[in-house]
């Protein structure tokens, strides 16, 4: 029997899922925790911007579970403190990759079902505009998809 969602599950989701972004956006060089909310806000189009009441301490989490480390500290310019800069040790490479790999097959099972098989629904309840928008949509998606992935995955 499933597990109903609790307010504790969905908190856990929460943090698996800003973990998982930390740890992806450090694998593009070290950053400080603003420019790792920015960079989540813009991904998410807006859509997450995570607190920093939530975010720093996280931070520490994976500084004491040896997956980031402390890069540099700026004090000057930075109004009521110092602004730190974190990057993954090997260790947290090694983590981020780990997830990638984990996620990479359920991610697209996770658009196959919420996109494809939203839109067959939608098609079945008579919604037919509406099918063709969302598989053009997915169609120019893997399009580019595609083509970024020629370039970057020889």
């Amino acid at each position: 029997m499933a597990k109903p969602v609790t307010r504790e599950r969905g908190s856990s989701v929460y943090r698996e899922s800003l973990r998982n972004l930390v740890l992806r956006i450090l694998l593009e060089g070290p950053r400080h925790g603003y420019e790792i909310m920015k960079k989540i806000e813009e991904v998410t189009n807006g859509k997450w911007k995570p607190a920093a009441g939530t975010l720093y301490p996280l931070l520490d989490q994976l500084r004491s579970e040896g997956l980031i480390e402390v890069d540099g500290v700026e004090v000057s310019r930075v109004r009521g403190g110092k602004r730190i800069r974190y990057r993954l040790t090997g260790k947290g490479m090694r983590e981020a990759a780990r997830m990638l790999m984990e996620k990479a097959e359920t991610k697209f099972d996770i658009i196959r079902f919420y996109l494809v098989e939203g839109a067959l629904w939608l098609r079945r309840a008579g919604l037919e505009e509406e099918y063709k928008a969302i598989c053009e949509g997915i169609k120019r998606g893997f399009e580019k998809l595609g083509a970024f992935l020629e370039e970057s995955c020889p």
